[in-house]
């Protein structure tokens, strides 16, 4: 009996793995994500309140909290993409403008935990080129 009772926990807790790791692939994969913005107007003008904007050689982004919408702007003909990327203290959101510094703004719409500081980064070359970034607050003021 002592056997049989120790194979039955095993067993469970076995079966309890995939649940789990599942469990975390999911957290994780809501927790960062990245797209490739869509052709886009410019962003709204910043004011510091609820639309911040941040540049830096090679490339410009916006956030505005409104909609969790980032703008993202080539700004130099160097055959390097641009990026925004907006960070919380347990998530980030980045977007992408691979389409070259004639193309203008790209846009993408994020879903992002509300009443979070964050920063808002402009990376020309992602990955390994130059960057600035700014603080952000991820709701509408009361």
């Amino acid at each position: 009996m002592r056997m049989k009772l120790k194979t039955t926990r095993r067993a469970a807790a076995l079966a309890m793995v995939p649940a789990t790791v599942a469990l975390v692939l999911v957290g994780t994969a809501s927790a960062a994500s990245a797209a490739t913005g869509t052709p886009s107007g410019a962003p709204p003008a910043a004011n510091g309140i609820d639309v911040w904007c941040v540049s830096t050689s090679g490339a410009k982004s916006c956030f505005a909290a409104y909609g969790d919408r980032v703008w993202v702007k080539d700004t130099v003909a160097n055959g390097a993409s641009a990026a925004g990327t907006i960070q919380g203290p347990d998530w980030s959101r980045q977007c992408f403008n691979s389409s070259g510094a004639d193309s203008g703004w790209v846009m993408c719409n994020f879903d992002v935990p509300e009443y979070d500081e964050g920063l808002l980064w402009a990376v020309n070359n992602p990955f390994i080129g130059n960057q600035s970034s700014t603080e952000i607050y991820t709701s509408n003021p009361i």
